[in-house]
């Protein structure tokens, strides 16, 4: 071994674990063969690579470009002449050919992952929808994509990330409907990112989200590939992650947190009640524990005069004030709530439906509680699960707890400033300068009757507020 690139490869193999290299002797000439075993296809370079050379006796002397194009059977392969990337090749689990008489290489991909395949979503449940959703392995969900919209102008421009991993992130749209201007942002902001790793879609998503309004999500997480493609084909970006089986769509406004996929695969009538369904189960997550206790703490002659008496009634036992009865609940159904997420999924969710009954009615029967107050609770929670986007809860179960916490000092007063307060950061909030609360303030009310209906038939038009280049639809 004479040349730079097998001094290279002589150097890898001295610091870098688990380097295979095979040497061949073909017609005179040393043709040396480097690649991980564990992150190849050893088939592949045995079948493809190897049994080619070996079998070769023609006279016509042997040459780097002679391999390239006549002897080996890879698809994908290529020539390259600077031995620095010889490391990063082999680590991406490609095969290295050279000739000790030529300072050029060959770069054949030879790459193999293990992977599972294609499985019912997890976290994206629907009635009526396509079962299949994304999985860890790039290639198998860039299939999906490419599947459903065959169309040219369908961009994929790839991004490394992360100084040790160098991971593939992946920026999908679509070129002449897109607006220009938010994929040159959202590239910028993942070029910029500087992190030795990438593990998984969320990494991204907090890198380039507007650091100053994070508490609330700004970007949506897709498992399913048609409701990927859906956002795709209304002009939104669609940033995917080797390693990761969720795609991160951006821009992403409040509304579009309610809406699910089988909306636009049902009758509009039936999508247009479960959407209100939907925002009516938000405000009670949000604000019924707050109205029990503005109530009970300071407003009991709001209700009729027979229920205050059953009310205090109920209440004679209990020793703590309404405020801190309410924390103590809701802190235990978040227990539980958090104790059901990390159980094996066969007795998950047992134990958190039975957990809440039994804990419930013991704390009613020893007097620790108000049965009304068990009750707002169980309602509560019920009507978190009824949102399809479970990252827009987390914040809202966050903002729950903050209008107890000032409706208990203050009374309604303090729960209308609570509500205020949420309502003037909803509206403050923009992401990729989409209106966060767009198409209700700015109010469009062709692209807001088309929300509520979720009827493609009747939906001509793109998102106004978008800012697409092209808004027509159909």
């Amino acid at each position: 071994m004479s040349n730079k690139n097998t001094d290279k490869i002589q150097e890898i193999i001295n610091n870098i674990s688990g380097v295979l290299l095979r040497k061949l002797q073909v017609t005179n000439k040393e043709v040396w063969i480097a690649f991980i075993p564990q992150i190849s296809d050893r088939d592949s370079i045995s079948n493809n690579i190897i049994r080619p050379l070996l079998c070769y006796d023609k006279t016509e002397e042997l040459t780097l470009d002679l391999i390239l194009n006549s002897v080996i059977y890879i698809d994908d392969v290529f020539e390259e002449n600077d031995e620095n990337n010889i490391v990063n090749h082999v680590l991406e689990g490609k095969a290295i050919i050279i000739l000790t008489d030529s300072d050029k290489f060959i770069v054949a991909n030879t790459i193999s992952i293990e992977k599972r395949a294609i499985e019912s979503p997890q976290i994206e449940t629907n009635i009526r929808s396509p079962r299949d959703a994304f999985t860890e392995n790039l290639d198998s969900n860039l299939s999906l994509i490419r599947h459903r919209i065959k169309d040219q102008s369908l961009k994929i421009d790839y991004i490394t990330v992360g100084s040790r991993t160098k991971t593939d992130v992946v920026v999908i749209y679509l070129s002449d409907i897109t607006n220009k201007e938010y994929v040159k942002v959202i590239k910028k902001r993942i070029k910029d990112i500087k992190i030795d790793g990438i593990l998984e879609s969320a990494y991204v998503q907090k890198f380039i989200s507007n650091k100053d309004t994070t508490f609330l999500p700004q970007m949506g997480i897709y498992e399913k590939s048609d409701s990927t493609c859906a956002n795709i084909l209304e002009g939104k970006i669609c940033i995917m992650v080797d390693g990761s089986n969720i795609a991160i769509i951006t821009p992403k406004n409040f509304v579009e947190f309610f809406d699910a996929s089988d909306d636009h695969y049902e009758n509009m009538y039936i999508s247009f009640f479960i959407k209100m369904l939907r925002f009516e189960a938000f405000i009670i997550t949000l604000t019924l524990s707050a109205i029990y206790v503005g109530i009970v703490a300071y407003h009991a002659d709001i209700i009729p005069a027979q229920y205050i008496i059953v009310l205090a009634a109920s209440r004679t036992t209990v020793p703590v004030n309404a405020i801190t009865e309410t924390i103590l609940m809701e802190m235990v159904v978040e227990l539980l709530r958090e104790a059901s997420a990390r159980l094996p999924k066969q007795i998950g969710p047992a134990i958190g439906i039975v957990g809440t009954i039994v804990i419930g009615q013991a704390a009613v029967v020893a007097g620790l509680v108000s049965p009304l107050m068990v009750i707002i609770v169980a309602l509560g929670l019920m009507a978190s699960f009824a949102i399809p986007d479970y990252t827009i809860m987390n914040s809202i179960r966050l903002m729950k707890f903050g209008m107890i916490l000032i409706t208990g000092l203050l009374g309604i007063f303090g729960f209308i400033m609570g509500i205020t307060f949420i309502v003037i950061k909803l509206a403050s909030i923009s992401t990729l300068g989409v209106p966060y609360l767009a198409p209700i303030a700015p109010f469009y009310y062709e692209n807001l009757k088309n929300y509520f209906l979720s009827n493609i038939v009747h939906t001509k038009k793109r998102p106004e507020y978008l800012k697409n280049k092209d808004d027509t639809r159909q």
